[in-house]
């Protein structure tokens, strides 16, 4: 606007010819900006943008979601003035809305879908309040319902007070082969914490549980493990959830007679959680997968972080009696589990170099990690740092 407000008449007239500059006296900066429809459009897009970048901010999402949400659906009034920007043709033809042509019809195309699978309610089976405050929903599987596993659906309550067009994305525990779905969620604040209110007053009377709408599936890179002979999968925290389905799906595609549904040969389970506590809710599914295991297919290792270094006497103690427990009954004196015992963070680039000598005859391995942004940045870096002749592939999520 500056450029052009310093320009002669002339030059506007020659620039601008089809403009109502055309003909009339110097161009200013206060005319172009609030006496245009390019200036006036232009300003309401900066101050709609500046608002939905606020909201986007982590802060917002995790306290403010509501807002996060409502504020995005102003993407129609976006567009519209997107549009409107360059009818004035200011320096040229408006050409935006032939580039947002074909989009705006895929776009349109997959939000009717997702509209009509919106209205569709689910019965909710059962709601259980879980150690850590996980609340885990178990809910009935439409006939036409088809997934993989891994993936993630978008869940909203029905007539919860929650606000029925507010949907949250969870990725689904239960597996494919399974008859039901089921999703953990963890409790922050927010909706989270509204669903484990609900659930908990509800205890006595599971009946009075509200219905579910669920969107999706939505696929995400997970899904590319059974392209790999051996997988390492690695959770933090709660980001253990897509790993829970796939460890179900796995195991059920090896046994006898279904082993030639899947490629894979070997599994890695590496889950770093900060107490034991954190991994009770799991317990029962790696047991499971472990019961049914026939192949020896899944190597599982738990990492709890919330201790000492191993140089510190304490963890030495409790190192020494995990393992002697461990040679002793062949299961974890803190789990009771198969799985082996950590104490401390995992050392990746220890772990991969010994998955790769252990299988030399694999090229390549996958890698998928899904927790916070800095497991997922080590997991990365020890994957390039083991990478040779055998290529360790990643696939990362951070929440």
């Amino acid at each position: 606007f500056y450029q052009v407000s310093t320009l002669s008449p002339d030059h506007l007239d020659c620039l601008m010819p089809k403009t109502w500059l055309s003909g009339t006296g110097e161009a200013t900066i206060t005319g172009l900006l609030f006496g245009t429809i390019t200036g006036i459009t232009g300003i309401l897009l900066v101050v709609l943008l500046l608002i939905m970048i606020i909201f986007s901010t982590e802060y917002a999402r995790h306290h403010v979601y509501q807002y996060f949400w409502r504020t995005h659906h102003l993407y129609p009034v976006v567009l519209l003035l997107m549009v409107l920007h360059g009818t004035a043709r200011l320096l040229q033809e408006p050409t935006f809305q032939y580039y947002l042509i074909g989009p705006a019809i895929i776009f349109t195309l997959d939000k009717m879908l997702s509209v009509s699978r919106n209205k569709r309610e689910i019965p909710l089976l059962q709601a259980n309040i879980l150690p850590s405050e996980v609340t885990n929903l178990v809910f009935k599987r439409p006939l036409d319902f088809h997934y993989m596993a891994g993936q993630y659906v978008r869940i909203a309550l029905v007539n919860s007070g929650t606000g029925r067009d507010e949907y949250h994305p969870f990725t689904l525990t239960s597996a494919p082969h399974e008859d039901y779905l089921s999703v953990h969620i963890r409790t922050c604040k927010g909706w989270t914490k509204v669903l484990r209110d609900l659930v908990m007053k509800n205890q006595k009377t599971p009946e009075k549980n509200p219905n579910l709408y669920v969107d999706g599936p939505f696929g995400e890179a997970h899904q590319d493990y059974s392209n790999y002979e051996v997988v390492i999968l690695v959770g933090g925290g709660i980001g253990v959830t897509p790993f829970a389905s796939i460890l179900k799906d796995l195991i059920h595609k090896s046994t006898s007679l279904r082993s030639n549904l899947t490629k894979v040969r070997k599994v890695y389970f590496l889950w770093s959680t900060r107490s034991q506590k954190q991994f009770e809710w799991l317990n029962d599914i790696i047991e499971k997968c472990e019961k049914e295991d026939k192949l020896d297919i899944l190597d599982t290792h738990i990492f709890i972080t919330r201790f000492y270094e191993k140089s510190d006497l304490r963890t030495t103690m409790l190192y020494i009696c995990e393992r002697q427990f461990q040679r002793m009954s062949n299961r974890s004196l803190f789990t009771g589990l198969k799985a082996v015992t950590h104490f401390g963070r995992p050392n990746f680039d220890g772990i991969f170099e010994h998955i790769r000598l252990s299988h030399a005859d694999v090229k390549k391995f996958g890698v998928f990690v899904c927790g916070p942004p800095a497991m997922s940045d080590s997991v990365q870096f020890a994957c390039s740092k083991v990478t040779g002749k055998q290529i360790f592939v990643a696939y990362s999520e951070s929440f």
